[in-house]
């Protein structure tokens, strides 16, 4: 949920309570209010009688207007003076409208009366729902100038953040190119801008750092490597050398090739992660595919593997050095982990890849099998545990979702692509 939205559910919300606690409140108060008033009149309306009967010892004539009726009943006793709300009904004798009623007791020639003075009060009831419901109006347009007021303000000074956000977003390292950050009359957002300023360049100088101490390993690694690996190639050629000796030479050929194998799969790892790839190529897959089979097809003949192949046109967008990568990965490891006389099925479509393959190797751990040198605990194949997490690497990079599954004797991995990289 976005910032503004938030906020505007927040103020609304309290703004909302707070009108109908209040509304409420001033509704009762509007209403004792004009009761009060109507009292009052009663009060008046009392002592003109009183004056009146004092004056001319008669009572006055009873009335019986649209909104006030006037009228004396005979009393054995003097009744107490009270006030009251009562419905009666209305002039035309169809429906009952709610009245103020005041009775008091009154003397004269010595005879006691009950006089009853009653004004109607649907006036002041229409009265306080029509300021009730021009309130309530009050409200709703209020409510909706702030969310408006709310929504323009807060896009004016939120825009130096969202400036700010969308470099970052497209910041990148491999770019070599500096933030662009506007400068902003808001305090905060001056402080932001500089603190992420000052943490870009960090990141750009620790980065060509990496990057060139990667670059200077790997040739000062691969130097040697390649100095030892000729000096073996002379030493076996060596005619002279035993059985146990050439074993022993053999081995340490061996190891140095792994070695020199972890070495190249690190340094691709640590350009990965560095980000120093650019993937606007466009790969007609289903082709990279094929000709990674053709390269593997002598291996798999070795073992006498069946490779079953349901493979569609797919062309997509990202690095071919990588997808070839990847590709090649998955293949060597369905063949190299395989049993003789097994199976791998390719399939290939616009959704995604997926390579399963027959093993002499139980379920791989899921949580574990795209970690670096994760190797099953069973396997007596030679490897240097890098392969999947290159496969888990690339697939993160060109984002891509991969899976492991096992089922039926089959490994099988299984690669989803993102639509909006699928070249048109």
């Amino acid at each position: 949920m976005k910032l503004l939205s938030k906020y505007n559910r927040v103020n609304i919300l309290a703004t909302i309570t707070v009108f109908i606690i209040g509304g409420i409140c001033y509704y009762f108060i509007l209403h004792v209010v004009l009761i009060k008033q109507l009292d009052k009149d009663l009060k008046i309306e009392e002592q003109e009688i009183n004056d009146y009967i004092k004056a001319n010892n008669i009572l006055p004539e009873a009335t019986n207007s649209k909104d006030q009726k006037i009228s004396f009943e005979p009393a054995e006793a003097v009744v107490d003076r009270k006030t009251l709300s009562v419905d009666i009904l209305n002039g035309k004798g169809d429906e009952y409208e709610p009245t103020r009623m005041l009775l008091f007791p009154v003397k004269v020639s010595g005879k006691i009366y009950t006089a009853t003075v009653s004004k109607s009060q649907q006036e002041t009831e229409d009265l306080v729902k029509l300021i009730a419901l021009f309130t309530l109006a009050m409200v709703i347009l209020l409510l909706l100038g702030l969310f408006i007021i709310n929504r323009f303000v807060f896009n004016k000074l939120w825009l130096p953040f969202n400036n700010t956000l969308n470099e970052l977003k497209q910041f990148n390292l491999s770019s070599g190119k500096s933030l662009n950050l506007k400068e902003s009359n808001i305090n905060e957002f001056e402080e932001l801008n500089s603190a992420v300023a000052v943490m870009s360049s960090r990141v750009v100088k620790e980065y060509e750092s990496v990057k060139s101490f990667t670059e200077n390993a790997s040739h000062e690694i691969q130097t040697p490597l390649a100095i030892i690996n000729s000096k073996l190639d002379v030493l076996i050629q060596d005619e002279n050398l035993s059985e146990f000796q050439m074993k022993q030479l053999q081995a340490v050929y061996d190891a140095l090739d792994r070695l020199s194998g972890l070495n190249q799969s690190l340094l691709l790892l640590t350009k990965m992660e560095n980000n120093q790839f650019v993937y606007d190529e466009e790969i007609l897959l289903n082709e990279l595919i094929k000709d990674r089979l053709v390269q593997f097809a002598e291996l798999a003949g070795d073992k006498k593997l069946v490779i079953r192949e349901d493979i569609q046109p797919v062309k997509i967008s990202g690095n071919k050095q990588l997808l070839d990568i990847l590709i090649s990965n998955l293949l060597n490891n369905a063949i190299r982990y395989n049993v003789p006389g097994g199976g791998i099925t390719i399939k290939l479509d616009a959704a995604g890849l997926s390579v399963s393959n027959s093993s002499f190797l139980p379920a791989l751990d899921e949580g574990k099998v795209f970690q670096k040198f994760y190797r099953h605990a069973d396997t007596k194949q030679e490897g240097n545990g890098l392969g999947l997490s290159i496969v888990k690497q690339v697939c993160s990079i060109a984002g891509y979702t991969v899976r492991y599954s096992f089922g039926n004797n089959q490994h099988e991995f299984n690669i989803s692509f993102n639509t909006n990289q699928l070249a048109k």
